[in-house]
């Protein structure tokens, strides 16, 4: 009776554990493809030009690429950028994208030089990556960001 509960101890002890998701990380396109497979996202994994991963997601209605940095011979990074374009020829002036930018703290906006206007945000994920949970938040926040920046250029 006394294994028995020593048992029962032990694997109650262990579950908070085994029940705790991973982290995301970014040291390979995986984990962060998975998160948004996992959200039900349909998610294309690449490879930019220089051989970093690169994703392609479309989530809940929003198209978005997510690059890599930080990455040590394309893999091992430690950080990615939530990117999203769009094809203004020129319309949105940048005295527009200044006054985004002085508006909003996590996602900053830019006119490229052919004259369309984009939208990014950078998220620190380090060597042992965020929880799933704050990893949501921050795709959260870019959701809304897009959603804004899109209303917000009369896209």
């Amino acid at each position: 009776m006394k294994f028995q509960k020593a048992i029962a101890v032990a694997a109650v002890l262990t579950l908070p554990t085994a029940a705790m998701a991973q982290n995301v990380v970014a040291k390979t396109g995986e984990s962060v493809a998975n998160f948004f497979k996992d959200e039900g996202a349909n998610v294309e994994v690449t490879t930019d030009s220089v051989g970093d991963p690169n994703l392609k997601v479309e989530y809940y209605g929003n198209d978005f690429s997510v690059y890599y940095y930080g990455c040590e011979d394309n893999t091992n990074c430690d950080a990615i950028q939530f990117f999203s374009g769009y094809q203004t020829d020129g319309s949105v002036r940048l005295s527009k994208i200044n006054e985004w930018n002085t508006n909003n703290r996590f996602a900053r906006a830019y006119v490229s030089e052919e004259g369309s206007a984009r939208i990014e945000m950078d998220v620190l994920l380090g060597n042992s990556g965020i929880t799933s949970d704050d990893f949501a938040l921050a795709v959260g926040k870019w959701n809304r960001a897009m959603q804004d920046f899109e209303e917000f250029i009369d896209w």
